[in-house]
């Protein structure tokens, strides 16, 4: 200690040559922590020496120590990243439209609501759907489009699919 004392003014010049005045002023500060906490040290042969060189050690931690950590910028960058998660009143007038939606598919008759969830929710193609039901591709598709258009009501939204937009869908291979 008494040597870190006598020659502080010697010893910062030198790290601040070799490490900068900043890193030489921290790696003196943590020099001197190390010192105090160790206790009793044995008889050291070269304390200035011993010193530079606990300095270094020193010096060499505190650049790891910040090599690992983010940078103000990077924390900055980090904070302002948009949360791409619905937020509470985008989750409540889903909910709300699901409920619409729900109650419209509630007023199709029994084969009408099962085309609209099997072409939208299923893998049925029109092609089997109208194979199933016994009925034509076209007729699939009004049934289809009706579905559509009562949601399209309900939810108070422009109509979704219009004249010609349906198309009869390609058969699945296997």
């Amino acid at each position: 200690m008494r040597a870190l004392l006598a020659g502080h003014a010697s010893l910062r010049s030198r790290l601040a040559r070799r490490l900068g005045p900043d890193l030489a002023d921290d790696a003196l500060q943590e020099t001197w922590i190390r010192l105090r906490t160790r206790g009793d040290l044995s008889l050291v042969k070269n304390p200035d020496a011993y010193l530079f060189r606990t300095a270094l050690n020193a010096a060499s931690n505190i650049a790891k120590g910040d090599q690992r950590r983010l940078s103000h910028l990077e924390v900055e960058a980090l904070l302002n990243v948009a949360d791409d998660a619905p937020g509470p009143v985008t989750i409540a007038e889903d909910r709300a439209s699901i409920a619409v939606v729900q109650q419209a598919l509630s007023e199709l008759s029994e084969r009408q609501r099962v085309i609209f969830e099997e072409a939208f929710l299923g893998d049925a193609t029109h092609h089997d759907l109208a194979e199933r039901f016994g009925i034509s591709v076209r007729m699939i598709q009004k049934e289809l489009k009706h579905g559509v258009d009562l949601c399209a009501r309900r939810l108070k939204r422009e109509k979704v699919v219009r004249s010609g937009e349906l198309r009869v869908s390609e058969k699945k291979d296997g």
